[in-house]
């Protein structure tokens, strides 16, 4: 016996029920409706942590560049210069 795709079974359901079956209040665009505003007040949430998380990336590929830029310190450059001495 071949196993069943669930796929073409909820396909064959949807429509046979087709006149039955109504879009949500999100989907219908009801004016007004709380679930409406709730679902846009999630969406610009989740835009809102979106730029906050791409803001950050971009602000530390702005201080990794900064840093590459940099000059050596002083107690760095100094260690570097004894350890060259030291090796010859």
């Amino acid at each position: 016996m071949k196993p069943v795709n669930f796929t073409s079974v909820g396909a064959v359901a949807m429509a046979l029920h087709a006149n039955t079956m109504e879009a949500c209040t999100v989907c219908m665009g009801a004016n007004g409706s709380s679930l409406g505003e709730a679902a846009n007040g999630a969406i610009f949430v989740m835009l809102g942590v979106l730029a906050l998380v791409l803001g950050l990336i971009v602000m530390a590929g702005y201080s990794v560049v900064k840093r590459g830029q940099s000059p050596i310190p002083p107690h760095a450059e100094l260690m570097r210069s004894l350890s060259k001495s030291e090796a010859n």
